[in-house]
């Protein structure tokens, strides 16, 4: 009886139960992507290694390092043929520019001050240090930029980052500083036919030649930015000897015993490097990143965007909510003949009531079900995809399904009880 007589009036159902349709869809959509968000960042950190802090070298300057990027890309737009692709651009070049950049660097960190980390704090378990810095890496007629990274042979297992093709270099290969070297995923695609292909091959790296002894997994980018799959890797001692640069370190990776009192931890290895560094009171000459930090960004970014959501669908369920009040005092008026014949059969006013707020409440449950039904295909299609991880949840789209039905009854309630009151002499008169 109800599905005939909303039929009748198609155009005005369909209107008032697309505000609810839309409020269901988006709030299940957002909660649910949200926690495919969440799943994803926790897995991309896990899988970079559990409780990690980066002690970088310098302080971080993220105004000079602004300006800086956009005078090098002012300068790069200026010079002649400064427009070069990166490798998903074009790949009939023959020369190709990286697209990331190191953070900045200072020489303010040893390999010493890593090690009396390690020895003089318990929660600290393992320090690896890192050279980072551009470089331009050849084979062939083909070149690159990349990122050049110097580090040690715990670094697979540190950062959970481990070879493709071939293997990682060793210990002894570290300490001789052996001419060998490994090539990110990309990088490697770049240079040669294919990963596999790289095994044995010669690098040419500024005035050296190295050995390429093993192709890494694609990795994408870190959560400092840094593209892993451009990378060049090989021992600090070869790196040194290749480039004749830098002695000191651009920073360390410190693995922990586990993530309890951080803050403590950073107050101790604040205090250790600035004493070994002699520093005055002010700021130091180091940068740490701690995981809270992160996880707090990650988590504040999350909680902005749940919240507009959850704005956002308030004001689509308070939309349909008028749309079913209005069209359900317009039906109150249309069957006043309706109530008044029914009253006449012995209908009650409880009767009365209680079919127009189950009319009102079917509008606003069958949008709730539409829109749950719609957002978790969406949800679907982003896991099928693999842009995120698979996520259900049983209780959001109970709850969200339940919601839309009491916005239905909660709009229903005044033209029920309008008509539940309506005079019968008048409504047989009046039609």
């Amino acid at each position: 009886m109800i599905w005939s007589v909303l039929m009748r009036h198609k155009l005005r159902t369909t209107l008032a139960t697309l505000g609810v349709f839309m409020g269901a869809m988006l709030l299940t959509c957002i909660l649910h992507v949200l926690e495919s968000v969440h799943l994803k960042l926790k897995n991309e950190a896990e899988g970079l290694g559990a409780n990690l802090v980066t002690v970088a070298a310098g302080p971080v300057d993220f105004v000079r390092l602004v300006n800086e990027a956009e005078e090098t890309s002012e300068s790069s737009k200026a010079a002649p043929g400064g427009n070069q692709t990166s490798i998903s651009e074009n790949a009939k070049t023959t020369e190709r520019q990286s697209a990331s950049s190191p953070p900045p660097k200072a020489a303010t960190l040893t390999e010493a001050d890593i090690t009396a980390l390690v020895e003089g704090l318990p929660q600290v378990v393992q320090g690896v240090p890192f050279i980072l810095a551009s470089g331009q890496a050849g084979s062939g007629l083909r070149r690159s930029s990349c990122q050049m990274l110097g580090t040690t042979s715990a670094f697979p297992e540190l950062r959970r980052f481990r070879p493709e093709h071939g293997r990682f270099f060793s210990d002894d290969e570290a300490l001789e500083g052996a001419r060998v070297c490994l090539l990110g995923n990309s990088l490697a695609k770049w240079l040669f036919s294919s990963p596999e292909a790289a095994l044995g091959e010669t690098v040419r790296v500024e005035k050296s030649r190295l050995r390429v002894i093993g192709v890494m997994e694609e990795k994408g980018m870190d959560p400092s930015g840094l593209r892993m799959d451009e990378l060049l890797i090989l021992p600090i001692a070869s790196y040194i000897r290749s480039t004749g640069r830098q002695e000191h370190i651009s920073g360390a990776w410190l693995a922990l015993r586990d993530r309890n009192d951080l803050e403590s931890l950073k107050n101790s290895i604040d205090t250790l490097l600035r004493e070994r560094h002699r520093l005055p009171p002010g700021k130091n000459d180091f940068t740490l990143t701690m995981g809270d930090q992160v996880d707090e960004l990650v988590g504040n970014a999350l909680r902005l965007v749940r919240t507009l959501g959850i704005i956002g669908s308030g004001l689509s369920f308070a939309i349909g909510t008028l749309g079913i009040l209005s069209i359900m005092t317009l039906l109150v008026r249309s069957r006043r003949l309706e109530i008044g014949i029914r009253r006449v059969a012995g209908a009650t006013r409880r009767q009365i009531l209680l079919q127009f707020m189950g009319e009102a409440a079917f509008m606003s449950a069958a949008g709730g079900f539409l829109g749950v039904c719609s957002a978790l295909a969406f949800c679907l299609f982003l896991a099928a995809s693999g842009a995120l991880p698979p996520y259900f949840s049983l209780p959001i789209s109970l709850g969200v399904f339940a919601l839309s039905t009491c916005c239905g009854i909660l709009a229903g309630t005044y033209p029920a009880w309008k008509a539940a009151r309506t005079n019968v002499l008048q409504a047989l008169r009046a039609d």
